[in-house]
């Protein structure tokens, strides 16, 4: 009796609809490194590593689509628009498949192949999208799935390797009836496209031996591309050379009667007889770009190359030398290690080291600063190549001025985003990292992160070094500041990270000696570790954990992030006080009665204080977390799950003052909060009160802002009856429009009575709700 072999995967149907952020949270999401282009109604639909955007050559404009929209943030690796059901439909390296509707820009996620047990992760990437009728056979790293586009479901999966094993399909063609589907697995499958059993292997046919790179049906001819980078066509099932591709071919597409190969460096165009009337390459000579190129389509007679490093390039015509860059505008990459906010601006840079102070292998990948309205990215080009960029420093008196930290190349000093100045050992007192025999390594000079004081000084950590603290000058001397009481193996020592009290002391982050602290006013020298008295560090780690975030807060206190959780420094300048004791222990809070330490073991990255005193940390892989000021109650936790944070893995927070914007960044991208929490300001003449007036249906807080610190806040209806009493802490307060918390206000008019600090400057507002 025969057996038959029927190798069918039921995808249970699993789709949710995706919320969109957007009245709360903004993405800043780089659109540089181009996966794949799709073409439809007359548009051009890029995909992003994690995001999509619309281009419309006619009137220019684009439309963003990104993980504060619905996007999953992951790393994308297919994407197909469907004029006949007006949708995209987006693959991913993981598996994730999510349609993004044209109408109302709706996002569905498909998570069937994502959780498919049988399946290796490894195995489930979306190589390709063909669509056929009124479905997409989608090309998968273990076979072909069917999805279909009508009704949003999956129809069967195809494993059609030898004996029904899985096979890495690389494109799929219909030809004649019949579905072909190119593999790396030794040859090209194919079976009747209308078989009811393609499930079953046995049905399917094969073509040749070797890996297949691609296939196509163009102009009636069907057309694949061998792993040696040949093309052939396919006529009665042999196999007929046209020509070989003078890198590796990358993509094969089909528009407006024109074949299109895609390599590395060039776009080839040919016509239906296979004639080549277009070549992209010489151009970029030119004007010397290390092109990447990753996808092409044409469009009204225009190509349209998405490239991995310079975005979405349009081109004149096919053989044009002009282009123009069509990608929106925003930082140079997603990958990002640290922010700095000043003002209205922020600077994103990327270089980076591992969790215990290790920057190989070198990176280049320059610095972006965002004024605001407009990104300006600096390539390593533009910055000397210098490499492993990990920190800026605004100068306050100057903002034009900003210092980058080199991980291995020293100090760069900009003004107005132009190189004025690189510190190094040969031209200052920078010194070289050392080797376990004292040794100097020349060439690797390690600046960490610098720092002002509240004198103006800017202070610098200058790792493995025999003086790892080290101070600018106003002309631009290094003056070593003398740790030796206090560290005593400074060439065996990390350090990165340095951060200044306000009152002048400064603080090195190490990553085995624990903090060390510097007094400039005395000289003096201490340190937070686990061998001084008062100090609980946590005991993972031989002889202290890696310090990797500090952070001040309101009240002078120091929160300290590690590799293995959280600790405060409640009197952190008692290390310069011998008579004095200092205490440096967890945060601990009752959960159901039970004792709990404030994210025991978690890996910090990142600490910042807002406004009101509230505290906000990364962490390596458990999202951001916001605190009170005691840490005794967590405000929000923020994570992929509930929230636009592309990737759970939050290396940098920044907060803008000013405006109460957070800025989280991630390994995948950064997007930020409006938390409506805002520094405490001068005086208040500036004071607004938002939405006003309140309409009917709103569920949310009236927020006041413009205060100064501690500035009561009394709000009372027309007839002087209080409703809410509240201090600022920073620049801002909400009201959920209840009366102390309890029941909804009845609509009319407001009075917001505010009284400075000092209990002369007032300011009277009004708000207006509407029930």
């Amino acid at each position: 009796m025969k057996i038959l072999k029927l190798f069918l995967v039921f995808f249970v149907f699993k789709f949710g609809y995706t919320q969109d952020f957007s009245n709360q949270w903004t993405g800043y999401f780089s659109y540089l490194d181009i996966r794949d282009i799709s073409i439809g109604n007359n548009r051009v639909i890029a995909a992003a590593q994690n995001a999509i955007f619309e281009y419309d050559p006619v009137s220019q404009t684009q439309f963003k689509t990104d993980a504060v929209n619905g996007l999953e943030g992951s790393e994308i690796s297919a994407i197909h628009y469907s004029e006949a059901f007006a949708l995209s439909i987006i693959g991913y390296e993981n598996g994730l498949l999510q349609v993004v509707m044209d109408n109302n820009g709706q996002v569905f996620t498909i998570v069937d192949i994502l959780n498919k047990q049988t399946i290796a992760p490894d195995d489930k990437r979306i190589n390709h999208f063909l669509e056929f009728e009124d479905k997409v056979f989608i090309s998968t790293e273990f076979g072909v799935a069917e999805y279909n586009l009508a009704n949003l479901e999956f129809g069967d999966s195809f494993f059609i390797g030898q004996n029904g094993q899985q096979i890495n399909v690389t494109q799929t063609a219909v030809f004649n009836s019949t579905l072909y589907a190119s593999t790396f697995g030794g040859s090209i499958r194919f079976a009747n496209v209308n078989d009811p059993n393609l499930v079953d292997f046995d049905v399917w046919q094969t073509i040749g031996s070797s890996n297949w790179r691609g296939i196509i049906n163009f102009e009636n001819q069907l057309l694949t591309v061998r792993v040696d980078n040949s093309l052939f066509e396919i006529n009665n099932n042999n196999l007929n050379f046209i020509r070989q591709f003078p890198g590796e071919v990358k993509q094969l597409n089909q528009d407006e009667e024109k074949l299109i190969v895609v390599t590395p460096n060039t776009v080839h165009t040919l016509n239906a007889q296979l004639n080549e009337i277009g070549l992209v390459n010489a151009l970029f000579e030119e004007v010397e770009l290390e092109t990447n190129f990753n996808s092409a389509r044409i469009a009204n007679d225009v190509l349209f190359i998405g490239d991995a490093k310079f975005g979405l390039l349009q081109m004149e015509g096919l053989n044009s030398t002009n282009f123009q860059r069509v990608s929106p505008d925003g930082p140079i990459l997603n990958s990002v290690f640290s922010l700095t906010s000043f003002q209205d601006e922020l600077w994103v840079v990327y270089g980076e080291y591992n969790r215990i102070f290790n920057p190989f292998p070198l990176n280049r990948r320059g610095v972006s600063h965002f004024t605001g309205d407009f990104w300006s990215n600096l390539t390593f080009e533009d910055l000397q190549e210098t490499k492993v960029i990990t920190d800026a420093t605004v100068d306050i008196n100057n903002p034009n001025r900003v210092y980058l930290s080199s991980f291995i190349d020293g100090l760069l000093i900009l003004e107005n985003e132009e190189v004025v100045l690189k510190l190094d050992p040969s031209n200052s007192g920078l010194v070289n990292t050392s080797n376990p025999s004292g040794n100097p390594i020349p060439g690797d000079v390690r600046v960490g992160a610098t720092v002002f004081d509240n004198q103006g000084d800017l202070y610098m950590s200058n790792s493995i070094t025999e003086n790892p603290l080290k101070r600018l000058t106003d002309n631009n001397q290094i003056v070593v500041a003398d740790l030796s009481e206090t560290l005593v193996e400074p060439i065996k020592t990390s350090s990165a990270k340095v951060t200044a009290d306000d009152q002048g002391n400064v603080y090195l982050a190490t990553s085995f000696s624990g903090i060390i602290g510097f007094q400039p006013s005395t000289g003096l020298t201490g340190k937070i570790a686990r061998d001084v008295e008062g100090v609980d560090l946590p005991e993972v780690f031989e002889p202290n954990p890696v310090i990797s975030a500090m952070e001040f807060d309101n009240n002078n206190r120091l929160w300290i992030g590690t590799a293995e959780g959280l600790r405060v420094a409640f009197n952190p300048q008692a290390m310069f006080d011998e008579d004095a004791q200092l205490n440096v222990s967890p945060i601990i809070f009752l959960e159901d009665g039970v004792p709990q330490e404030l994210l025991f073991q978690q890996f910090i990255t990142d600490i910042e204080a807002d406004g009101a005193g509230n505290i906000w940390i990364a962490t390596a892989d458990s999202g951001v977390f916001q605190v009170n000021s005691t840490g005794q109650e967590t405000l929000n936790q923020f994570t992929q799950d509930n929230s636009p944070l592309p990737s759970n893995s939050v290396i940098s927070i920044e907060i803008n003052g000013a405006t109460g914007e957070v800025f989280f960044g991630t390994n995948r991208g950064l997007v930020s909060f409006q938390s409506r929490v805002t520094d405490g300001v001068d005086n208040l003449e500036n004071v607004r009160v938002f939405p006003n007036p309140v309409k009917p249906g709103f569920s949310g807080v009236v927020t006041i802002d413009g205060l100064t610190d501690n500035a009561n806040v009394k709000i009372t209806d027309v007839t002087g009856n209080l409703v809410h009493e509240e201090f600022a802490s920073g620049g801002s307060i909400q009201w959920d429009t209840r009366a102390f918390g309890k029941h909804r206000v009845a609509s009319g008019v407001y009075m917001v009575l505010i009284t400075g600090e000092d209990q002369i400057e007032t300011q009277v507002s009004k708000i207006m709700i509407i029930r």
